[in-house]
């Protein structure tokens, strides 16, 4: 009876694939012993994503946390998912880095690195490999898996036997976006088994498009010694498929499965509740635990797919997503068919996103992209097709043969920098791959991580009488009603809120339908939870209105009464909470003066002139960080800069203005 073994990926891919990873420490905690128990071949815990959000969203150490979970459980091999030249960051470090990351990833309790690259170019692996064996630590040699023209069998297999001579312990099939076939998974797992039948294989893949269950069984049925899986509450959609199920069915078909069953159930029921309050909150979409057959053609996998909605909600544009997945494969065609995982996924994603957004192909360009067609990120699959490398760089020279070849040592450097900033060479190592995030969170640390200040709640009306809940509705109230709160409204409406709106949500309509009197108090579900919203006439009766967008702007918390913006003149209405006011809108430059606005919502990262320099067109003015990728704002015009609105760490919306050149 040949055994099979399981990694568990809900503390890793599973919550980065459902829940963008924005699952904190706290709420896995009190089921970490359990887990220790149920007989994993091992917990992938660290890696992908998580160290970015940790720092960035969850006010947490990311050494801190692992350090954690190794204490929690002794008896379970922890493994962390490692990209390769890339380390966790968007970008190739030098190779005194990469070296410096390995080694404190194993004394902080790391014992599998599964090592990838986002290019399958296997010189941006062999100093992440090299360093992890020296450590003493178990190397996993990666394939990421995708199909092209250029992605052949063949390929595949000469990229193992190339893995073996660099001295890794096993094999790993990537499949980030489930689009791996039962007859694929067969293939490929006996083709790597005759190749090299002394190390474990692994296979890795997606529940996306619904094939997860079949290839995991077939890939078995090859052959593969390990697969990964996520505990049921969450598993399916854009995770991997539920621990449970196939361990239930691979015992039934006659293999061993040495998993403690009892502490599976308890793990089910623990995250069944952690599962609630995420869908509770809005986190955990909808979107994301659906079966979606379209990613065969477009192959987004889970972590790229969740992202890519949490960025399109935060820019208010959910109404491109079919816009934006229909580019995707389109951009990556163009970029010479890389595999879609991070970072190249993040990159062909938010480029696919710019195209759309922007009307037109490759009008904006992040800085990565720019790099990715110079070379710097290795050698791509097939050639990059050469109009569109061409629009993007110009004249700009391409790199030959290993970029970090080019990159001179920065661990010693940047220590020396940052002095008492950097508590440990941890913090140094974060600082490295992720400057500004990780200085924030160094002050917030100092600080002793201050709340954020809550959003204040407007005085609730009278509660209605409780017979109201079964009495007959009025005709009107049998309609949906959005409102973006709080929000003067174009069309004579205010909406004030009775309690706060999540942040993160800015929906983009108000519907009123064609009444001539819609004011009242309407109860508004948003991402599952119910919330009370006054609608008041601020012009008295007027012609019935039709459905009108709303520009998008932040949410904010309730200001002081504000006169509304109404179609007419009209009689001042009663005071009433409005929005604390937003940006003005770019004022139109002198005569002879060219206004340079933002592409797109993001963050002003740097400020790259001063007032009065002479700038050409193409030279850089500005850096925003969008969809974790920098774009480059440039001089569309030779000129002298006359004034900057730009500030760094503010926030920008489409159209902002950034700096006025005269």
């Amino acid at each position: 009876m040949r055994k099979v073994n399981f990694t568990e990926t809900v503390l890793r891919d599973a919550n980065q694939s459902l829940i963008a990873t924005r699952l904190p420490y706290s709420k896995f905690e009190p089921i970490l012993e359990t887990m220790d128990k149920a007989g994993f071949y091992s917990a992938e815990v660290w890696g992908g994503a998580t160290f970015d959000v940790c720092l960035r969203y969850l006010q947490e150490d990311p050494w801190e946390r692992l350090r954690k979970i190794r204490a929690k459980m002794p008896n379970t091999k922890l493994q962390m998912l490692l990209r390769g030249q890339n380390i966790l960051g968007y970008k190739h470090y030098p190779d005194d880095v990469v070296r410096k990351f390995v080694e404190y990833s194993v004394k902080n309790g790391i014992d599998i690195i599964r090592i990838f690259d986002a290019l399958n170019d296997v010189r941006n692996l062999e100093v992440a490999i090299d360093e992890t064996v020296k450590q003493g630590a178990h190397a996993s040699g990666t394939i990421s898996y995708t199909t092209s023209p250029v992605h052949t069998l063949e390929n595949y297999v000469k990229m193992v036997k190339d893995l073996k001579s660099m001295g890794v312990s096993s094999i790993c099939i990537k499949d980030m976006a489930g689009i791996m076939g039962p007859k694929e998974s067969y293939d490929l797992c006996a083709a790597i088994k005759d190749a090299v039948p002394e190390l474990p294989l692994v296979v890795h893949t997606h529940c996306t498009t619904g094939l997860a269950f079949m290839t995991d069984l077939k890939a078995v049925e090859a052959g593969a010694d390990v697969i990964d899986t996520a505990i049921s509450p969450f598993s399916g959609g854009t995770s991997q498929p539920a621990t449970e199920t196939l361990a239930y069915a691979l015992r039934q078909l006659g293999y061993q499965v040495d998993l403690n069953d009892k502490a599976l159930i308890e793990m089910a029921d623990f995250f069944k509740g952690v599962r609630a309050d995420f869908l509770k909150s809005g986190t955990l979409d909808p979107i994301s635990m659906a079966t979606d057959t379209q990613c065969l053609n477009y192959q987004i996998p889970g972590g790229m797919l969740s992202n890519l909605i949490s960025q399109l909600k935060m820019m208010n544009a959910m109404d491109k997503l079919d816009e934006a997945l229909a580019e995707t494969p389109k951009v990556r065609k163009d970029l010479g068919y890389p595999p879609l995982v991070t970072p190249t996924s993040q990159m062909v994603g938010s480029q696919a996103v710019q195209n759309v957004l922007a009307g037109e192909r490759y009008k904006v360009v992040g800085k990565e992209i720019k790099a990715y067609c110079r070379g710097e990120y290795g050698r791509t699959p097939a050639p990059i097709d050469p109009a569109i490398q061409k629009k993007i760089l110009g004249d700009t020279p391409l790199v030959e043969g290993r970029f970090a070849d080019s990159l001179e040592p920065e661990f010693e450097k940047t220590k020396k920098e940052l002095g008492a900033t950097a508590k440990s060479d941890e913090d140094v190592l974060s600082y490295i791959a992720f400057p500004q995030v990780a200085m924030a969170f160094f002050k917030d640390r100092e600080a002793g991580f201050p709340k954020k200040e809550e959003p204040k709640k407007a005085a609730a009306p009278a509660p209605a009488p409780a017979k109201a809940e079964t009495a007959p509705l009025p005709a009107w109230q049998g309609h949906v009603y959005y409102a973006r709160v709080p929000a003067p409204m174009s069309n004579g409406y205010t909406a004030r809120p009775i309690e706060p709106f999540a942040a993160s949500y800015q929906p983009p309509h108000l519907v009123m339908g064609n009444r001539e009197d819609c004011s009242g108090v309407f109860t508004v579900t948003i991402d599952g939870k119910p919330f009370q919203v006054s609608v008041e006439r601020a012009d008295g009766p007027a012609a019935p209105v039709a459905a009108a967008p709303v520009a998008a702007a932040p949410v904010a918390a309730p200001a002081p009464a504000a006169a509304p913006v109404a179609a007419a003149p009209a009689p001042a209405p009663a005071a009433a909470p409005a929005a604390a006011p937003a940006p003005a809108p770019a004022a139109a430059p002198a005569a002879g003066e060219t206004a340079v606005k933002s592409p797109m919502p993001g963050n002003i990262f740097k400020v790259e002139c001063q007032v009065g320099q002479s700038v050409k067109a193409g030279d850089v003015l500005v850096v925003l960080e969008a969809m974790k990728m920098e774009i480059e704002v440039s001089a569309p015009v030779d000129g002298t800069v006359k004034s900057i609105s730009a500030v760094v760490g503010s926030t920008v919306n489409t159209d902002d203005l950034l700096v006025v050149l005269g």
